[in-house]
């Protein structure tokens, strides 16, 4: 069946990126596919490699995979490097077919995303005869050129009481403007 043998390379999971030289969060699966675009589901010796097409860093981990039933599943992927821009990668694979010797999926472009990070504030116990505050510093560790949004809570673990001993926030959203990279969350100690 001439359908049945592999043609192209298509990304059925993209991946999604971890802070420098962290395990990405989502690791990349990519189909071989026929011409009709049907997973080649009896090719089990394709060697699909995963590379960067542009930007600066180095891929890591296991960057080539055999397929399996027409699937490539990578594991443990990295990117080390400064992730504050966007990754253009490509999976290739050589195969032999009558229209190439060389496949590969069309461009993934990935933008690295910016990692959070909170302060851990304290503030002294007694009545010094001014209203405390908390101050949590979230920051980002690049600035993004999209709306970030970040969602936070009362905890309420600790040993301070929730409403007693400060005033509890019972569930915001920060927002940080294209380019922004610090907010100021203020908790009112009573």
């Amino acid at each position: 069946k001439p359908f049945w043998h592999p043609f192209k390379l298509a990304i059925a999971t993209a991946p999604v990126l971890a802070a420098s030289g962290e395990v990405f969060v989502t690791q990349p699966v990519v189909q071989i596919q026929d011409a009709t675009g049907r997973t080649v589901v009896t090719d089990d010796t394709t060697r699909v490699t995963f590379a960067i097409n542009s930007g600066q860093g180095n891929l890591g981990g296991p960057t080539t995979v055999t397929a399996s039933k027409g699937v490539a599943r990578f594991t443990d992927l990295t990117l080390t490097g400064s992730l504050t821009g966007e990754y253009v990668l490509k999976a290739r694979a050589a195969i032999h077919n009558a229209n190439a010797a060389e496949i590969e999926t069309e461009a993934l472009r990935l933008i690295a995303l910016p990692v959070l990070s909170v302060s851990a504030p304290s503030v002294a116990e007694g009545d010094t005869g001014e209203t405390p505050q908390l101050v949590f510093k979230v920051t980002l560790s690049h600035a993004s050129n999209r709306e970030v949004r970040v969602n936070y809570a009362d905890a309420q673990t600790g040993t301070a009481t929730s409403g007693t001993d400060y005033t509890a926030i019972e569930g915001d959203t920060g927002i940080f403007a294209a380019g922004e990279t610090e907010k100021d969350i203020t908790v009112m100690i009573t």
